[in-house]
């Protein structure tokens, strides 16, 4: 009885212990996680833990060496040297922080694709030049990061309001602004004395057709002369066009709400762009659009135009061929348009920023890299490749200031417009552009109100098939 009883007390004993042990077990399992119990196991360490940690590992010499990689499509002979100098100058700089960048060059066509695609598969670069129009778009749908906490005291005064604003979204900053520019018109000297033309003269799209036709009917059919002028031809078209005449694809460059894609101010631009399509005919103009070339042999050097519409920083590029071209060059705006507001000449400006992708890893020394590139290596670039930077001190060279078209250059960006892209139809100048290049390049169609309708339908359908994606 008592070997039976001692039987008896352990078994129960034995039970007791397992139903207590399934208890605690099943409490824990029940207990919703407090972020007490977070901090204790994989909860951000403390500012203060962090800088403990940081001396600790200088102290050591333990800090774990960091390679960044930069995205950029600057892959030229007139381009690439630069940017491998600054990426080289930032290695110097930060050798003993043992952060390191690497250049990858990826074409121009592609970059944008290619960092979206790299954050939805969690393995961006840790900083991208992209455009800066569309910063907002990239902030909202989580294509870049908020860069806000990692940024440096008082960063945002080395740059130029405007700009700054450009890389906020909702009061967070998810971008460094790195260049800008502006649009202006290039012509050849000695073809305008040639035929009797004073630069000054030119005052309104009118005078600009007059002056074309004076300088075909001097220089038609003479060595490779193929034309005077048309906007389809550098690096110009519609956008600088009709902000130039109180246009563009929306109501506010700044804060895009609704599409105008058919105003008046539109009709009048792709009209006056039409008047050189006409008068030059699709076979001419698509030849001129097929001989363009880089270097010396590009159209303008080259003489095949007696002047084309270009980014400011052309003036880089007439100064590193100009030795063999020997063209005698001057710049002038295009003159404002008949529903301009002002009567002043106008311009767009596109420019880049320096983003880090949604989820790239270190971010703060990708911010650093950002930062960097957008202040010191800007400083570099607008010297050697003539751009007008985001940063205020990177433009105060005097040694620029004796580059032919500077002066034009720094005058006309106090009306040059930059734009936001809208946040629900990021593309719509792809529609834009399909209604220009059907009257102006391609020639499929006559009708410019007919096919401004269509682009105008196109971006209101657009917007609502976005907004019905995000639920708003």
């Amino acid at each position: 009885m008592y070997f039976m009883k001692k039987i008896k007390s352990f078994i129960m004993f034995g039970l007791c212990m397992a139903l207590l042990s399934f208890a605690l077990v099943g409490c824990s399992k029940g207990k919703k996680e407090t972020d007490s119990d977070k901090a204790g196991i994989d909860a951000e360490p403390t500012q203060a833990v962090k800088d403990e940690k940081e001396e600790s590992k200088e102290e050591t010499g333990d800090k774990k060496p960091v390679t960044l990689r930069l995205w950029a499509h600057w892959g030229s002979e007139q381009r690439r040297p630069t940017i491998d100098k600054i990426i080289q100058k930032f290695n110097e700089k930060y050798a003993d922080q043992k952060i390191t960048a690497e250049y990858v060059y990826v074409p121009f066509g592609d970059i944008e694709t290619k960092m979206i695609a790299s954050v939805t598969a969690g393995n961006p670069a840790n900083v991208v030049i992209s455009a800066i129009e569309d910063t907002n778009v990239k902030a909202m749908r989580n294509q870049a990061m908020d860069i806000t906490d990692y940024l440096s005291d008082g960063v945002a005064e080395k740059f130029y309001e405007k700009y700054w604003d450009m890389v906020t979204y909702e009061d967070r900053v998810y971008a460094v602004p790195f260049n800008t520019d502006t649009r202006l018109v290039f012509y050849n000297k000695t073809m305008f004395k040639e035929a009797g033309i004073n630069v000054e003269d030119i005052k309104t799209w009118d005078d600009m057709i007059n002056v074309c036709k004076k300088l075909d009917e001097k220089f038609m059919g003479k060595g490779d002369y193929m034309l005077a002028f048309n906007p389809v031809l550098g690096n110009f078209g519609f956008d600088t066009l009709a902000i130039n005449n109180g246009g563009g694809n929306f109501d506010d460059p700044m804060n895009p709400n609704l599409p105008t894609a058919n105003s008046k101010q539109n009709i009048e631009t792709l009209e006056h762009m039409k008047v050189y399509a006409d008068m030059y005919g699709q076979d001419l103009v698509q030849q001129a659009m097929a001989a363009n070339a880089g270097g010396a042999q590009d159209l303008f050097l080259s003489g095949k135009v007696a002047m084309i519409g270009q980014v400011c920083n052309y003036i880089a590029t007439i100064e590193k061929y100009n030795a063999e071209a020997k063209v005698d060059y001057g710049v002038f705006a295009y003159p404002a348009g008949p529903s301009n507001p002002t009567g002043e000449p106008a311009a767009w400006g596109g420019g880049f920023v320096c983003t880090v992708p949604y989820g790239a890893e270190n971010p703060q020394e990708s911010t650093l890299l950002a930062e960097f590139m957008a202040t010191e290596g800007a400083a570099i670039w607008a010297q050697e490749q003539k751009d007008v930077m985001c940063s205020t001190e990177a433009n105060e060279n005097p040694a620029m200031a004796s580059s032919v078209g500077w002066k034009e250059t720094i005058a006309l960006m106090e009306n040059t417009n930059g734009t936001r892209r809208h946040p629900y139809a990021p593309n719509a100048g792809q529609f834009m552009a399909e209604a220009v290049d059907s009257i102006v390049k391609n020639y499929t169609a006559t009708d410019v109100e007919a096919a401004l309708n269509t682009a105008q339908e196109q971006i209101e359908a657009k917007i609502e098939e976005e907004k019905f994606i995000f639920g708003k």
